[in-house]
C-alpha cells in the first residue's frame, strides 16, 4: 500500500473500530499523522484516556517517532519507538541524510514523550531499552531508550 503522509489509511481506522468491539488486546501500526488523527477520532475514550486530547497534544512527537502503534491491553495503549537516525522518523523525507542520533538526543526525545504521557494522565509509562532488557525502565528514559509504552487503565 502506497499512502502519502497526508492520506488516511481507512483500513487502519476500521481495524481499530472493529478491534475495540471484539478484543481487549490488539495493536496496529500507524504510519502517518492523518491516520493517527482519524484513529483518535474513532477511538473509544475511557478512564483517563481522552483520544481527542491525545490527538490535539501529541504535536511533533508523532513525526519524530520511528514507529507508533495504537491498540488495547485491557484499555488504550500507545507504543512509540525512538529512532536511531533522522531517516527513520515518520516525518522523514526522501532526501533525509540519515544522521545518527546521539544517546543524549534519544534520551531527550524519550523524556519529552514521557512528559507528554504524564500530561495525558497515563497510568503506566515504561521504556524498553536497546538492546532489549528483561525489565523495562519505569517513568524515565533510561540509558538507551527504544520503545515507550503509554497505557491508560
Amino acid at each position: 500500500m502506497n499512502l502519502t503522509r497526508h492520506t488516511v489509511d481507512t483500513a487502519v481506522v476500521e481495524f481499530v473500530r472493529l478491534g475495540q468491539r471484539v478484543s481487549l488486546n490488539f495493536t496496529v501500526p500507524i504510519r502517518n499523522r492523518a491516520t493517527f488523527d482519524a484513529v483518535m477520532a474513532a477511538a473509544q475514550g475511557g478512564n483517563n484516556f481522552d483520544p481527542d486530547q491525545v490527538a490535539r497534544t501529541i504535536d511533533t512527537l508523532f513525526g519524530e517517532a520511528m514507529k507508533v502503534e495504537f491498540g488495547a491491553e485491557g484499555s488504550a495503549v500507545l507504543y512509540i519507538e525512538v529512532p536511531f537516525t533522522t531517516s527513520q522518523r515518520l516525518d522523514a523525507t526522501a532526501v533525509d541524510s540519515g544522521e545518527k542520533y546521539t544517546a543524549l538526543q534519544r534520551q531527550d526525545y524519550a523524556r519529552r514523550v514521557i512528559e507528554w504521557a504524564r500530561a495525558m494522565r497515563a497510568d503506566e509509562i515504561t521504556v524498553q531499552q536497546h538492546p532489549a532488557t528483561e525489565a523495562p525502565v519505569v517513568g524515565k528514559p533510561g540509558e538507551n531508550p527504544y520503545r515507550i509504552r503509554v497505557w491508560w487503565d
